[in-house]
């Protein structure tokens, strides 16, 4: 009876993913041929590579795909780097990772809010340094949003990142053995020689696929750009909501081009993943 059960739970859990993976590829099937301008629905069915081409020849979409890429790769290794060193001080402090917990559940424009009423040149930080006579104008404040430094976007994405990093690291740290820590500090090992001798190595490929998680997010994602960000370079994602939010049916095909070009970004750092995971494998070999 409990092998038919398991069975049963596994074949119901395939029926799922598949499920899933069905819809994922019907979406992008049409999404693949709208860029390519087959869009029955507006009658356009002639297949061409204008639209990618309209599109690499527009210098404001390069500037958006390295503002795009700076955004995701300053903010995605910032994250890693404070999820490593935050999970690494809750570890060996015993603090309760609830500290972690509560910015993984706040959405990111919730924390986006939150920073500008407290770090805008009008906010509440800037007015009580005004107060205080250390500014002589909120203006002199400096500017995190708006710009196109993108600050304030990247610190957002880093600080939620950071604590998801950290929440994975720390799963990861509570599977080593006790043991190895103990007989690390018996031998005389620094708290450095701990972490990079007994804990590095079974984060290390965790590390880069965390890091790409992060990437693909940011990159993929407009809501926080479009809140904080600059008007002028746009990120990728904006760039799309934008064409697909045009009145014209006509600029739609342009809008799902962009979406492609983010979904071979994405899959280009899953074959990376792969590439550097089995690397990975055979030298630990």
């Amino acid at each position: 009876m409990g092998r038919r059960s398991s069975k049963l739970e596994s074949f119901l859990a395939y029926q799922g993913l598949i499920l899933i993976i069905i819809l994922i590829l019907i979406g992008l099937g049409k999404s693949l041929l709208i860029s390519f301008g087959i869009y029955d629905e507006i009658g356009i069915n002639t297949f061409t590579t204008s639209y990618y081409s309209s599109i690499f020849n527009d210098k404001t979409f390069i500037e958006s795909l390295i503002f795009s890429l700076k955004i995701s790769v300053i903010s995605s290794l910032i994250a890693l780097v404070l999820g490593v060193f935050l999970s690494y001080g809750i570890f060996n402090s015993k603090i309760f990772d609830i500290y972690l917990k509560i910015p993984v559940i706040i959405p990111h424009i919730i924390i986006a809010i939150s920073l500008v009423n407290l770090f805008s040149q009008t906010g509440i930080i800037s007015r009580v340094l005004y107060n205080l006579g250390l500014l002589s104008n909120s203006s002199d404040f400096y500017q995190m949003f708006y710009d196109k430094n993108a600050v304030g976007v990247i610190f957002t994405y880093a600080f939620k990142g950071a604590a998801y990093a950290a929440m994975v690291f720390l799963e990861i740290y509570r599977k080593i053995s006790i043991n190895q820590l103990y007989v690390a500090k018996n031998l005389g090992a620094s708290d450095f020689n701990e972490f990079y001798y007994v804990i590095f190595p079974y984060i290390k490929r965790e590390m880069l696929e965390i890091f790409l998680i992060l990437f693909n997010f940011s990159i993929s994602s407009y809501e926080v750009p479009l809140l904080i960000g600059p008007t002028v370079p746009r990120t990728l994602a904006i760039k799309s909501y934008v064409e697909f939010s045009k009145n014209s049916f006509i600029y739609k095909p342009n809008a799902f081009a962009i979406n492609i070009i983010l979904t071979v970004i994405g899959l280009l750092s899953v074959i990376l993943l792969l590439v550097f995971g089995v690397k990975n494998d055979e030298k630990d070999l």
